[in-house]
């Protein structure tokens, strides 16, 4: 899977998804499809939950400190482009064959 790494405030920082934090992503109420249609609200929350699997939990980073990331960033349309395209991989994880081939399955009638 894809990684994006940076560094705020001579802290470095690896934002990436697995399904766990697309789990989460959702449950906090991001919705791939309402990108275009809610870009306010879907795109900070595609941003922060690149945050959630490296970046989380007790120790984690605060939003606040997510949010001020994001207002520094330079070339956000690009960002957007990544965290788009590292979303849809790890969807897309969820049904390749990448098992690892140990359960077989058939359909009974």
């Amino acid at each position: 899977m894809s990684k994006i790494n940076l560094t705020y405030d001579k802290k470095e920082y690896t934002l990436e998804y697995n399904r766990q934090s697309v789990k989460t992503m959702e449950s906090q109420g991001f919705v791939l499809e309402e990108l275009t249609a809610k870009p306010m609200t879907m795109i900070p929350l595609l941003f922060a939950g690149a945050f959630i699997k490296n970046h989380s939990g007790k120790n984690g980073v605060k939003r606040k400190v997510i949010d001020e990331i994001f207002d520094e960033l330079d070339d956000k349309s690009a960002l957007m482009e990544a965290l788009m395209e590292m979303y849809a991989e790890t969807l897309g994880s969820l049904t390749d064959d990448g098992g690892a081939g140990n359960v077989s399955w058939a359909m009974v009638k």
